[in-house]
């Protein structure tokens, strides 16, 4: 989970995991809650800074309880299944939940047939033939945004104080979605643009990562542009025939596929099927086909770009080290700006098989 919510935890069988994680974040509030106290003094008093009354943190518990409530309340707004990612929208409530000590999250691929008899008995022993095993992970990365307040800012001296925190403090939330969005699609670099490996494990994006199958759109693949006009509404359906069956019929994953496209693709697919009547259009006629359950633009993708996930097959998971909060920032001297830090740690499960056969699909040219 990415928030921090009891009855969503529990909906989901995250609680104990969720419920650590607060745990961590409440120490963080618990060591800066001074500095949380200083801050809100300063925006009760009007006129010279130096005559501001002090306000100890025992005695602002309820104001501090106030102010990181509300900012847990953004988050939940901001990672409401709403934005213009519509993965992330999609993967949300598929998150899993786990200690912010986990910060590599590993898991099983099997491969092969187990086996199994039939008898009327049920006396001639168990089928005693276990599947073959091998492990994978992701890294559970944190990622982080954070904003501050100087100790002498103007803002101290207006209304708006706490308001102009709550809007930065809602920006920064936006910006670790944003990030973690970038995360999803691009991978974990460096400042070098190198990936990072971090206990033997990289993520490379779905763009590019060995976990998920890459289709060659381009004259030397499918050779299909589902962003030009002059492609026929044949060549555009036989071509996510052909890349449908990529899913289904060489990996074997038969669960119903969500198609993500770019918003050049979604308008040539609101084109009339047929030019010599008023048909369905060739979107309409594409979510005819089995086993394409849905077709959806994303803002992360561009031009000939499609992302193909089957969502209920369990393949692919947001791996949550720790629900996105925000905390401040000890105030060590009394001319220490008032800093806070949005953060979370979250990865991306995408699993393969045994036999390396992959469950999503990343198609361009």
């Amino acid at each position: 989970m990415f928030v921090f919510s009891t009855r969503r935890a529990t909906e989901t069988g995250n609680l104990e995991a969720n419920q650590a994680q607060f745990n961590e974040l409440q120490q963080a509030r618990n060591m800066s809650a001074q500095a949380v106290a200083d801050f809100v003094s300063r925006t009760r008093w009007r006129g010279d800074a130096a005559n501001t009354p002090v306000l100890d943190a025992t005695n602002a518990v309820d104001d501090i309880r106030r102010l990181y409530r509300a900012y847990d309340q953004t988050v939940l707004a901001e990672f409401e299944p709403t934005t213009e990612f519509t993965l992330l929208n999609d993967l949300i409530p598929l998150s899993r939940s786990v200690r912010l000590e986990e910060s590599v999250y590993e898991y099983a691929r099997t491969g092969g047939r187990g086996w199994a008899h039939t008898s009327m008995s049920g006396q001639i022993g168990a089928a005693l033939d276990a599947r073959a095993y091998t492990f994978d992970g992701t890294m559970v990365p944190i990622h982080d945004s954070g904003f501050k307040f100087q100790w002498r800012d103007p803002i101290f001296n207006k209304g708006s104080a706490l308001a102009s925190l709550a809007d930065a403090q809602r920006g920064s939330v936006d910006d670790v979605r944003r990030q973690y969005v970038d995360y999803v699609f691009n991978g974990f670099r460096d400042s070098a643009g190198n990936y990072i490996a971090f206990d033997g494990k990289t993520w490379k994006g779905v763009k590019a990562d060995e976990r998920v199958q890459i289709v060659d759109l381009s004259a030397s693949g499918l050779n299909i542009d589902f962003t030009s006009a002059s492609a026929t509404a044949e060549q555009i359906r036989n071509a996510a025939i052909a890349l449908r069956d990529v899913m289904k019929l060489t990996n074997l994953q038969y669960a119903q596929q969500t198609w993500y496209v770019s918003g050049e693709i979604t308008s040539n697919l609101e084109r009339y099927f047929s030019d010599n009547y008023q048909s369905d259009t060739i979107l309409q006629e594409l979510l005819k086909l089995s086993g394409i359950a849905a077709i959806k633009e994303d803002a992360q993708l561009s031009g000939n770009q499609i992302l193909i996930v089957p969502l209920t097959a369990g393949v692919i998971a947001p791996i949550v080290g720790q629900a996105v909060g925000t905390v401040a920032d000890p105030r060590q001297f009394y001319n220490s700006d008032y800093v806070w830090r949005t953060w979370g740690a979250m990865g991306l499960m995408v699993k393969t098989d045994i036999n390396n056969r992959k469950s999503v699909i990343y198609a361009h040219s």
